[in-house]
């Protein structure tokens, strides 16, 4: 942090040079007492520093069929539009999109959408629980979101809002409000209707716009600790934190157990190993013609479903406990995530990827693209930033309020 300059003269004919007053940002709040965390529940933390988002959407493209060669041209035309390329990917320097005139697709939800993070304008108030759900949480019957459904009739925003109601914030004991009922699921039946609908209609810009966007949400319900009340840390294990430095040194407050595992788990490791994410993901398997979906609610139950396998094949829990037990650097860490859970992270971000050909062959046959749409030209930039400036466009609302948009 730069907080001014001194100028150094010579004695003789050479000119003055300046120089930063600077110091360390965690100095400056030593000095004033404070610690730069996030609240509890605030909303999941941002994910994943870009990386896996556009990993994710970069490699949508690999699991296309081939059955819909305008589809694959189209999504092939529009690839920097909708994420970036191997190389910058791999380079990382996603500084400052939160204030960018342009954001690719993928990462228009965390950058363009979502309170705190975007400045450009055009933040929504009620994105954040798009990104998330808590779906082990357990109520007072000890039954979690992910066992109330195994019966695909519970996959329904009123359900889930009275599960809601019935249970509190593990951390805090109050009730959950709005903004943080998450309810991923329906975000991506809300996405999916408008596909169609954008195919059907030949806008094509509208379905390159909201099929881009729709990679942030699939990647996000492919990652264990985005899909669980062990977000960062566990509630139910509390310990007393003492701060050990400025003013309120000795002081103490609650915190989670394993505090900071979601940074250290879907940032700082995917991160640290974008390379084998990026190479892994070109395995991913291509869509089947038996896996496409006929409707919103079909896409929004096989999102359901991957959530299950996530949580089966990398239990939050198990990340959770392996951020308390180890003990060394944080890149010493991030090696020691990697060899315990890489194969696995890719694994279900595979499962990402593959359920984003899915559901974008599935919206393109259902509004028969490759008679419908006449166009298939890459977007430019400023066009694609202007459909997403538009809060008529894929409207972010609380689970109360989704409902009556789902077809």
């Amino acid at each position: 942090m730069q907080w001014g300059r001194n100028m150094l003269y010579s004695a003789g004919s050479a000119r003055p040079q300046s120089y930063a007053l600077a110091t360390l940002l965690s100095r400056v709040c030593a000095e004033l007492g404070v610690d730069p965390i996030r609240n509890w529940n605030l909303d999941q933390p941002d994910t994943w520093g870009g990386i896996g988002h556009f990993s994710i959407a970069a490699r949508a493209r690999v699991a296309l069929s081939g059955r819909f060669p305008r589809l694959d041209e189209l999504m092939e035309n529009n690839a920097l539009i909708v994420s970036h390329d191997d190389a910058t990917i791999l380079a990382g320097d996603f500084v400052g999109m939160g204030e960018a005139a342009f954001v690719p697709m993928a990462d228009v939800p965390d950058f363009f959408w979502k309170p705190r993070v975007a400045k450009q304008g055009f933040a929504r108030p009620s994105e954040g629980p798009n990104h998330f759900a808590d779906m082990d949480q357990p109520d007072g019957d000890d039954k979690t979101l992910l066992a109330l459904c195994e019966d695909p009739a519970n996959i329904d925003p009123g359900i889930w809002d009275a599960f809601y109601d019935s249970v509190t914030d593990l951390m805090s004991g109050e009730a959950i409000a709005a903004k943080h009922r998450g309810l991923l699921p329906f975000r991506v039946w809300q996405i999916f209707d408008e596909m169609v609908r954008s195919v059907a209609a030949d806008e094509m810009p509208k379905f390159v716009c909201a099929a881009g966007v729709l990679t942030h949400y699939v990647g996000d319900a492919c990652q264990p600790l985005h899909i669980s009340y062990l977000h960062d840390g566990d509630p139910l294990r509390k310990f007393e934190y003492t701060f050990k430095k400025g003013k309120k040194a000795g002081e103490t407050e609650e915190r989670p157990l394993g505090q900071g595992v979601h940074a250290a788990y879907e940032d700082a490791m995917i991160s640290a190993f974008r390379k084998d994410v990026l190479s892994g993901l070109k395995k991913t398997p291509k869509a089947a013609k038996s896996e496409l979906v006929e409707s919103g609610f079909a896409a929004a139950r096989r999102t359901v479903e991957m959530m299950r396998a996530t949580y089966d094949t990398l239990p939050p829990m198990e990340i959770v406990d392996a951020f308390v037990a180890f003990e060394g650097t944080p890149k010493e860490r991030s090696e020691f995530f990697w060899n315990e859970f890489g194969e696995r992270t890719i694994e279900v971000m595979q499962g990402g990827a593959h359920l984003l050909a899915v559901l974008w062959e599935s919206a393109w046959h259902l509004g028969d693209g490759e008679n419908t749409i006449s166009s298939t030209r890459a977007l430019k930039k400023k066009e694609a930033m202007k459909i997403c400036a538009n809060a008529s466009f894929l409207p972010s609302v609380t689970i109360d309020r989704i409902g009556a948009i789902l077809k």
